[in-house]
């Protein structure tokens, strides 16, 4: 596993919760995410959380990259609980969102399994899709590892 551990969690994560994750090749650096919505639909599957990851490496776990640049590394991930009940992902903070707009996209649209066909968060179709594009399906701690270590160039974890 290239995730490290900090600290488990029995608290389901919470719109406007930033949390930090650190990867094993950035040792005393944090990346950073934040919740952006708890009611993403996937399908049949209601109540996904959806999580934004920053293009930013802090090297403390106020080091907050500028959420209105919306510098995301990913596009906006479907995922579910366990990096926090896990302890990959560690929740430091929580902004209120609804006083910071500036700080979410006003719709996230997600490519489905067929080319050419898009949702957004609720499984409304979409004909005009907006980026940033993510890929319509539920994730966990280890895609999101996945792809930020894809992202960066890092080798994929073995296990």
């Amino acid at each position: 596993m290239n995730l490290v551990f900090l600290k488990k969690s029995r608290k389901n994560p919470a719109v406007g919760d930033v949390f930090v994750f650190q990867l094993i090749f950035e040792p005393e650096q944090y990346r950073f995410g934040m919740v952006v919505s708890t009611t993403m639909k996937i399908v049949s599957m209601e109540g996904v959380t959806l999580v934004y990851i920053y293009d930013h490496l802090g090297n403390r776990k106020d080091d907050y990259p500028e959420f209105a640049k919306k510098k995301l590394l990913l596009p906006p991930q479907a995922i579910n609980h366990l990096g926090w009940s896990k302890g990959f992902f560690e929740t430091v903070a929580n902004l209120d969102l609804d006083k910071h707009s500036e700080y979410k996209f006003s719709q996230h649209h997600f490519e489905f399994f067929v080319p050419g066909v898009y949702y957004d968060e609720f499984y409304n179709e979409i004909k005009n899709p907006i980026e940033p594009i993510g890929i319509y399906g539920s994730g966990n701690h280890r895609t999101v590892e996945d792809k930020v270590c894809d992202k960066l160039g890092y080798p994929l974890s073995k296990d």
